[in-house]
């Protein structure tokens, strides 16, 4: 969002200064034309009074408009997904399609057999991948779904936004809600005929996987996935600086 913003108001600056430039080179015009007129008079008539106002048949007079740049702010307002709510982050059919057609680890895991496929122990390091991904996947498009940052203070912890606040949480169960949510969403895809018929049969074939071996031993995903989803969280920023007040522990 740092980034978006900073672009958008860099683009905003170009426009202001390309329209400075033709307004300046418009007053350059006036300017010269006023003191042409100037000289014109001095040499074959009495001094004339140059005054403003609109153009007419008697003595020749210009407006001079000064030309004032203003930049403005622009605030963008985005609604946060509640924490406490049902989809804590959303996984469109399409999210999952991406994901499991451009992350090569998650394309090596569609080639498996179906034996290879539900072996907890060789699926293990795909299932963790999978829903990684799918969070980073979330976060990167939906801003909304961004309710969820690491606590400048503490790095076993997380703050969360519930509804008009943030509060803070545990990083491990944080990642659990987010894993919770994420396996959801993957089951309602694919019990859902319009959603499940938008994947390649192969996505199909393995991602309806994913949350079957998640309830198994959720904790362990949890435990596994601990690392890169806490560089994720670390890298999406902290909302500190946003926040008029800091959080009292």
């Amino acid at each position: 969002m740092e980034k978006l913003f900073e672009h958008t108001m860099q683009h905003q600056l170009a426009e202001v200064k390309q329209q400075n430039a033709a307004q300046s080179a418009q007053l350059t015009e006036l300017t010269t034309l006023v003191k042409q007129l100037m000289s014109t008079s001095a040499t074959t008539d009495p001094p004339t009074t140059i005054t403003t106002g609109p153009i007419t048949n008697g003595p020749i007079t210009t407006n001079v408009t000064n030309v004032q740049t203003v930049l403005q702010t622009v605030t963008q307002n985005i609604t946060l997904r509640p924490w406490s709510g049902e989809d804590k982050i959303l996984i469109p059919a399409a999210l999952v399609k991406e994901a499991f057609t451009t992350n090569m680890r998650l394309v090596e895991y569609c080639r498996f057999s179906d034996e290879e496929k539900v072996d907890a122990e060789r699926a293990a390091p795909y299932v963790v991948e999978a829903l990684t991904d799918l969070v980073k996947r979330a976060h990167a498009t939906d801003p909304a779904s961004r309710n969820v940052y690491m606590n400048p203070r503490r790095a076993d912890q997380v703050l969360v936004f519930d509804e008009a606040t943030w509060k803070v949480l545990s990083l491990v169960e944080a990642i659990r809600s987010l894993f919770d949510s994420v396996a959801g969403g993957l089951h309602k895809i694919m019990v859902t005929n319009k959603e499940r018929e938008q994947l390649p049969f192969e996505v199909q074939a393995t991602a309806s996987w994913i949350p079957l071996l998640y309830s198994d031993e959720p904790d362990e995903y949890v435990k596994r996935a601990k690392a890169p989803l806490s560089a994720h969280l670390t890298n999406c920023g902290s909302p500190a600086a946003r926040q008029p007040k800091p959080l009292k522990q």
